[in-house]
């Protein structure tokens, strides 16, 4: 009898404790209200996450990039080098609507002595809009612009996965979350925000085993990410300081934005007719 009390009674303390609470913090710039206390792990975290942090980055970029496939969404992809007195060495922005038609409109700049050329010389400005059948340009530099439909790409370049896999990202969506996630030391929290539960993932110390070229020459990186409980990755932010060629130490930063996933919906530009009637 007192063994069968003993068991009862043992039974009784798990399922009161069970339902003890958990702990709140912020980090200071970003109050957060705390989150529900979780009563499943698996559920409670995106695939790739745990509440010390990304458990698995391909398994993240992985749910990230099945957000997104078969949808429309825009992104937005900006990175900034600066030398140590805050002057600009380079600057290239990308922001791509993306229907999911794969109608896109692809709004380009680039400025900085140093700023990939992939419009000429910067700095320039460019606008490409393609519903699969027409492919318009709209470019201004060195002081005009030039409107023009050209021939449909016969290669990779000028497509919409040129666009965001190559212009915006570095790789497709899973890939390139899955290649900034993975060189740091991560630390998860929870806020509320009045859509729901966003996980905000923070890195200030990359790995000691960190192999990729992109990052081994890097110091003092951070990162931080926003990711929601379906595991899109809203947005991620990656600052480091290194060297260039020249020996001059610089910051580079980098910010990528998806939204309007599931929403995005692309017309044709308001200067389609002035394209159209010039040839490329």
């Amino acid at each position: 009898m007192a063994r069968t009390m003993g068991w009862r009674l043992l039974v009784l303390i798990v399922v009161v404790t069970a339902g003890c609470g958990g702990f709140g913090f912020s980090d200071g710039d970003d109050p957060v209200t705390p989150a529900p206390v979780p009563t499943s792990s698996a559920t409670t975290y995106p695939t790739g996450v745990g509440p010390t942090g990304v458990t698995s980055p391909s398994l993240l970029g992985s749910a990230h990039g099945d957000r997104l496939n078969g949808s429309g969404y825009t992104v937005t992809m900006n990175r900034t080098v600066r030398y140590a007195n805050g002057s600009l060495r380079s600057h290239l922005r990308v922001h791509v609507a993306l229907d999911a038609n794969r109608t896109h409109l692809a709004n380009i700049s680039v400025r900085g002595h140093a700023a990939p050329v992939l419009l000429g010389r910067p700095p320039a400005t460019a606008s490409f809009w393609s519903d699969g059948d027409r492919y318009l340009r709209r470019l201004a530099r060195d002081n005009q612009t030039i409107y023009n439909e050209y021939d449909p790409p016969d290669s990779y370049a000028g497509t919409w996965r040129y666009w965001v896999h190559t212009a915006a990202l570095n790789g497709r969506p899973a890939a390139d979350v899955t290649r900034t996630v993975a060189p740091f030391h991560t630390r998860t929290r929870q806020s509320q925000q009045p859509d729901g539960t966003v996980y905000v993932i923070r890195g200030d110390r990359l790995r000691e085993n960190t192999t990729s070229t992109a990052w081994t020459s890097r110091e003092n990186a951070t990162l931080v990410a926003h990711v929601t409980r379906s595991g899109l990755v809203r947005d991620y932010r990656t600052e480091s300081t290194t060297v260039t060629d020249g020996g001059d130490p610089v910051t580079v930063t980098r910010t990528v934005r998806f939204t309007g996933v599931g929403n995005t919906t692309v017309g044709p530009p308001p200067w389609r007719d002035r394209a159209q009637s010039t040839p490329g």
